[in-house]
């Protein structure tokens, strides 16, 4: 089974350290929670524009902290040998090396590396998505009925897209432990009836 896996949200606390960053230079303080849609807004700036910019500095990029339980995570899958992982992310191209230098320090196993447009993940030939945002979520398990996704619980994640319309095709995750308990459920699934 291929698993595609986005990178911030799920394998990176982007929001976390971009929220930091904000309050250095801006000298506004906003926690984790408060950042409740995918298209939040501070002091009338996107969360997406800080960062899309942020990420434009390796140094900031190679210092972003880990989910946690993500690295844990990933080697239970990577352990067995019928999951293919794969890394998918809507990062810019201008960050593209410095997240390529990120996933092997804290990531060895991700060598797979998938670099769309943003709202393109479901053009990846995989059975499984991971990723924070529902959007991506439905619009992957949308492209095939075979499909299944894993949303990555935040606050942010749920943007009005109507990911319930597909609730026999996802599952809904706050943190790692639940996501490799999900892939187990999916494994059983294929197994039972050999849809993916």
């Amino acid at each position: 089974m291929k698993i595609a896996i986005d990178i911030d949200g799920v394998l990176a606390d982007q929001v976390g350290a971009a929220l930091r960053v904000i309050e250095k230079e801006y000298g506004l303080k906003y926690l984790t929670s408060d950042v409740n849609r995918a298209g939040w807004t501070f002091s009338g700036k996107e969360i997406r524009s800080e960062l899309t910019r942020l990420l434009a500095d390796p140094e900031y990029t190679l210092s972003v902290p880990l989910i946690e339980g993500s690295q844990k995570g990933i080697r239970q899958f990577s352990d067995l040998a019928d999951h293919d992982l794969c890394v998918v992310t809507a990062r810019l191209s201008n960050a593209e090396d410095a997240t390529k230098q990120w996933l092997s320090i804290h990531f060895p196993c991700l060598t797979e590396y998938y670099h769309v447009a943003r709202g393109m993940k479901h053009n990846i030939s995989s059975d499984v998505l991971i990723d924070d945002l529902d959007m991506n979520i439905v619009e992957f398990v949308k492209s095939d009925p075979n499909r299944r996704g894993i949303l990555f619980v935040h606050p942010w994640s749920k943007n009005g897209t109507g990911i319930e319309n597909y609730s026999d095709q996802v599952h809904y995750c706050p943190e790692w432990e639940s996501v490799v308990r999900a892939i187990h459920d999916i494994d059983v699934i294929k197994t039972s009836d050999g849809r993916i």
